[in-house]
C-alpha cells in the first residue's frame, strides 16, 4: 500500500526485532523481498463519523488510480516512525504536530502486489481532524484527489464487493470544489492479511470514542 519516491537508501531490519541489518535502494528492496519500514496514517473525522482516503496519482509506479490510506511512505535510512510525518505535508499539502498521531503499534504486512515482493513493518497512527476536504492541498503529483467515507460504509464495502457507498471528494486539481462519486471495494489499493477490515474497525471504535486496540 506504499511507495516512496527518490534515490534515498532504506533500512533492511529484521522483522523478529525491528533490527537494522542492512541498507538498500527502493527497487533492490522490493525486488529482493527485504523487510524494511513503512509509515501509515488514516485521518478520521470525529463530528462527521467519516475516514479520509487518498486516491494515487497516475503515476505512480504502485496502483495508480486507486484509493490508499490518507497518508503512506516509507521510511528512509535512519528515520524514526515520528519522523515519518514528512509524508503527511508531502501528500496532503497541510502541516500537522507530532503530538496529535495516534499510535496503534506496528504490524507485519507481506504480498507479492504493487512494486514487487512487499515485506513491510507498518508504523500505523491515527490522526482526528475535522477538517474540511476542502481545506487540503495535495499535490498532484503525489495524490490525485481524497475522498471522505463513513466509517459505516467503509465496513460495508469491505464486507461486500457488489456494495458501492457514495462519498465526499475532491481533486487535487480543484481542491477547493468538492463533488461526490460512488466508490467500491474494487477502488481500493489491495490490502493483504485483513488489514483494511482491521484499519476500518479500529476507526469506527476512534470515531465512537472508544479504547483502541493495537493493530
Amino acid at each position: 500500500m506504499t511507495e516512496s519516491n527518490g534515490p534515498e537508501p532504506i533500512d533492511i531490519i529484521s522483522p523478529a526485532t525491528g533490527e537494522i541489518t542492512g541498507h538498500a535502494d527502493r527497487t533492490t528492496i522490493h525486488a529482493e523481498g527485504h523487510w524494511h519500514q513503512v509509515f501509515h496514517c488514516l485521518v478520521l473525522r470525529p463530528k462527521e463519523g467519516t475516514i479520509v482516503l487518498q486516491r494515487r496519482a497516475q503515476t505512480k509506479m504502485a496502483f495508480p488510480g486507486l484509493l490508499d490510506l490518507s497518508v503512506t511512505g516509507h521510511l528512509a535510512s535512519g528515520e524514526t516512525p515520528l519522523q515519518g510525518l514528512r509524508e503527511y505535508e508531502e501528500e496532503l499539502g497541510v502541516p500537522i504536530a507530532p503530538d496529535v498521531l495516534i499510535s496503534l503499534g506496528t504490524r507485519l504486512l507481506a504480498d507479492d502486489n504493487g512494486e514487487g515482493r512487499n515485506r513491510e513493518m507498518v508504523h500505523l497512527f491515527f490522526v482526528l481532524d475535522d477538517r474540511p476536504l476542502t481545506d487540503y492541498r495535495p499535490p498532484a503529483t503525489e495524490v490525485d484527489g481524497l475522498v471522505e467515507i463513513t466509517a459505516d460504509d467503509f465496513l460495508t464495502i469491505l464486507s461486500d464487493p457488489t456494495a458501492m457507498a457514495t462519498c465526499s471528494t475532491t481533486s487535487s486539481a480543484a481542491p477547493t470544489k468538492p463533488s461526490h462519486q460512488s466508490i467500491s471495494q474494487r477502488d481500493l489499493v489491495e490490502g493483504s492479511d485483513g488489514y483494511w477490515v482491521v484499519l476500518a474497525v479500529m476507526a469506527k471504535r476512534a470515531l465512537s470514542g472508544e479504547t483502541l486496540l493495537a493493530i
